[in-house]
C-alpha cells in the first residue's frame, strides 16, 4: 500500500478513520470497495465517496450503530440499500446489491471475500478493502460511462495495467455469479 495515497485518501475522507474505528469495535464485517478500493490500490482516478460493504445481515445493526436509516436507491441496473453516518454522503454504507441486466446477479459478501479482504492500519485502526477482483466484477456488470458520470471499464482497464489480479479467484467469482455472458467480454 502506498502510503501517500492513503494519507491522500484520508484527508479526502476524514470521517473514514472514526467511522472505521466505530465499525470495529462494533465487531462488523465491512470492506471498501469501488473506487476507492482501487485508488489505494494504485489506480490514479480519485474516488468521489468512500463505498463501504456490508454483509446484507449486519445493516440494521450499524443503523442503529451510527443512528441512521436506510434508504433504496433503485438505478436502472437495479436496486441497492444505502446509508450514510452522519448524513454525509461522502461514505457510504452499501448491501444488497442487486443488478438486472439480462439476467439477475445478487452480490453479497460471501466467505470467499472475507477470506480474501485486504487489511491494513492507519493511526492503529485497522481498514479492510473489498478484494480488487470484486472491485472490478462489480463494475464489469455495471459498464457505467460517461452518461451516468461513472468510468467502470475505464476503471477496469487502467486497474489491470498496474495491478496483478487473482485471475483464478477472480473466474471463480464469475462463475459463482454465472456472469461469464456478462462480463467476459471485459476480462
Amino acid at each position: 500500500m502506498d502510503n501517500k495515497k492513503l494519507e491522500e485518501f484520508i484527508l479526502r475522507f476524514p470521517m473514514l478513520v472514526s467511522v472505521a474505528e466505530k465499525l470495529n469495535k462494533a465487531s462488523i464485517n465491512w470492506l471498501i470497495g469501488g473506487s476507492g478500493c482501487l485508488f489505494l490500490l494504485g489506480n490514479k482516478r480519485i474516488p468521489d465517496d468512500v463505498d463501504i460493504f456490508l454483509p446484507n445481515g449486519e445493516h440494521d445493526t450499524v443503523d442503529q450503530l451510527f443512528n441512521i436509516k436506510s434508504y433504496t436507491h433503485t438505478s436502472k441496473a437495479g436496486p441497492v440499500r444505502n446509508s450514510n453516518p452522519e448524513d454525509n454522503h461522502s461514505i457510504q454504507f452499501t448491501s444488497h446489491l442487486e443488478f438486472n441486466f439480462d439476467k439477475q446477479y445478487k452480490f453479497g459478501i460471501t466467505e470467499s471475500i472475507k477470506q480474501k479482504k485486504i487489511q491494513f492500519e492507519y493511526s492503529g485502526v485497522n481498514l479492510y478493502l473489498l478484494p480488487p477482483e470484486d472491485v472490478l466484477l462489480i463494475k464489469a456488470l455495471l459498464q457505467r460511462g460517461p452518461e451516468e458520470g461513472k468510468k467502470d471499464i475505464e476503471d477496469i482497464n487502467n486497474f489491470l495495467k498496474i495491478y496483478q489480479i487473482d485471475n483464478n479467484y477472480l473466474n471463480e467469482r464469475i462463475k459463482e455469479l454465472d456472469a461469464k455472458e456478462r462480463v467476459g467480454n471485459i476480462f
